[in-house]
């Protein structure tokens, strides 16, 4: 069997239906590029809906993989990207539409130097609305903040989509893959891309490759929507206590942490609380990931990242 150039990963779990609605527009984005041959995967984690069975009689081009025991995201998508042997991968959701020039315009952006991601623009699922592509990041008291840059600006972007990006396999590997220190879901792409960013190698935007993204469509299955804003809280404290490095920065979320807890405790606003407790519980391993990042070998500082990240505009004054 010929070694295809490219890997597309589609992480399922009970999501029959979507791949259903969505296997047909990624086919068809895969038979525009004609300048690159790509094999499709579906990686199950352990699906309950018959989902590789339904697979091989509907759909049977697709690659049908299954992970040993459920992994969740970020693990089933480490587990694929061993699995394929293809120089570029592509990890996306089970819940994304491509349209069809989409692979065309993202595996394109692989021919210039350091590339080692690259996501696009995307929409919601009817197509209707645009909702997030390139993203931004910086500092204030302590504390990280995102934020959207403009829709057509193609500097470079914070991080790849984990909803869909290529990525060169090799390097993805080499960084460990997603970080299980986010399970079950959210920063794990953010923590993925910013090690990236800090090695040198360059996190592309490409706004001609769109995609269209029925967002939550299969995480609201695992996770009640009180319990996602959490863990979403509690993953920004441990983004920031494995990542950050410079000591200045370090300073700051040190001084100001316990002053914005105490500020909402007085305001009896407990969500942070709630956070931070859950980050807690999971100190040792951010450490862990932290003392390896001390060691690596970085090419950028903290704020020489955000500064390339940041370069077209000031986010505080946006």
């Amino acid at each position: 069997m010929n070694k295809s150039d490219i890997t597309l990963i589609i992480t399922n779990w009970n999501g029959v239906d979507l791949l259903r609605e969505c296997l047909p527009s990624i086919l068809k984005a895969v038979a525009f590029d004609k300048s690159r041959t790509y094999e499709v995967m579906v990686i199950d984690d352990c699906s309950s809906d018959n989902s590789l069975e339904i697979l091989a009689s509907e759909f049977p081009t697709v690659r049908r993989e299954r992970t040993p025991n459920n992994l969740g995201f970020q693990g089933a998508n480490n587990y694929a990207v061993k699995l394929a042997d293809s120089p570029i991968v592509m990890p996306m959701n089970n819940d994304v539409k491509l349209h069809e020039e989409a692979l065309f315009h993202l595996a394109n952006r692989f021919n210039e130097k350091e590339t080692f991601a690259v996501s696009g623009k995307f929409f919601s699922f009817d197509e209707s609305n645009f909702i997030y592509g390139n993203r931004g990041g910086y500092f204030n008291e302590g504390h990280f903040f995102l934020y959207e840059k403009d829709a057509e600006d193609d500097t470079q972007t914070l991080f790849a989509c984990g909803a869909g990006f290529m990525v060169n396999r090799q390097q993805y590997l080499e960084l460990g893959g997603f970080d299980s220190l986010y399970h079950p879901l959210y920063y794990e792409e953010i923590d993925l891309s910013y090690r990236a960013l800090k090695r040198g190698w360059a996190i592309a935007y490409e706004p001609k490759a769109i995609a269209y993204h029925k967002v939550q469509a299969t995480i609201t299955q695992q996770e009640k929507r009180k319990q996602i804003g959490y863990i979403s809280g509690r993953n920004n404290y441990l983004f920031l206590w494995k990542n950050i490095l410079d000591r200045r920065l370090t300073a700051s979320i040190l001084i100001y942490t316990p002053l914005y807890l105490l500020r909402d405790l007085l305001k009896f606003k407990f969500r942070f609380w709630v956070c931070f407790w859950m980050a807690l519980k999971r100190l040792r391993p951010a450490l862990e990931g932290r003392k390896l990042e001390q060691n690596a070998h970085l090419i950028l500082s903290d704020k020489e990242v955000l500064a390339l990240i940041n370069a077209k505009r000031n986010p505080l004054k946006s």
